[in-house]
């Protein structure tokens, strides 16, 4: 990490700096990002591309409900706009809020995002921004992403018991076995296929390969010539 962190620190001259971090559905982005952020002896923000994820209400409209996650599903024009909007000095932007507990983009506020010197954006979409100065992305093996993915969804799943307002809580009274062959189920048939024909082939934009251990743990990093 510290070899990334430096190469960071090289490329970065003084000016507004945006850095992409990508790789698939529950490999660690947000968490990575974080790292860095707290590594990193500048001010940083870190936002996430699913703040830019289309309402639930235009998905279901546009019939791209069942597509949500995909590049179609992002207003990458409007994330785009902001990033321009920092890189000609605006001091703050406001942008919209995605909310896990309710899996969509709250229709009454937004939030307000102060220039740093370096934006992070973290998310599945995030190699596909044509602004950014450095680019990041997140390897590992898929059997260790697959259960982070699943482990994930039943910790979360579990924590929403009390919580009727959490989209989660319909699926928490399923048995567990039940509910592991469907959150399966959904990685087969949506995260699979956007890690396949989407986030994969965003790999080759990547400046830096990341590679994560088991344990979410660095272990190797290859810097593109």
């Amino acid at each position: 990490m510290d070899k990334l962190i430096a190469l960071i620190n090289q490329r970065y001259v003084g000016q507004f700096m945006t850095i992409a971090v990508t790789g698939s559905v529950s490999v660690g982005k947000s968490t990575f990002a974080e790292t860095i952020s707290k590594a990193l002896g500048i001010q940083v923000k870190v936002i996430s591309t699913d703040h830019f994820l289309m309402s639930n209400q235009t998905l279901l409209a546009q019939d791209l409900f069942g597509q949500k996650g995909f590049p179609q599903t992002y207003d990458l024009e409007s994330l785009e706009q902001v990033i321009k909007a920092f890189k000609q000095g605006e001091k703050s932007v406001e942008i919209p809020i995605y909310t896990q507990e309710n899996s969509d983009i709250d229709p009454n506020n937004q939030q307000i995002i102060k220039r740093p010197d370096v934006l992070i954006i973290e998310g599945v979409v995030a190699l596909r921004l044509k602004q950014t100065d450095f680019k990041i992305y997140l390897e590992a093996d898929l059997e260790d992403i697959k259960w982070w993915y699943l482990s994930r969804t039943l910790a979360m799943t579990a924590q929403a018991k009390d919580n009727k307002s959490s989209w989660r809580y319909q699926y928490t009274t399923m048995p567990i076995g039940e509910l592991a062959d469907l959150t399966m189920k959904t990685w087969d048939e949506t995260n699979q296929v956007n890690l396949d024909n989407y986030i994969l082939p965003s790999k080759q934009y990547a400046d830096v390969v990341v590679y994560l251990d088991k344990n979410h743990d660095v272990e190797d990093i290859k810097i593109k010539d």
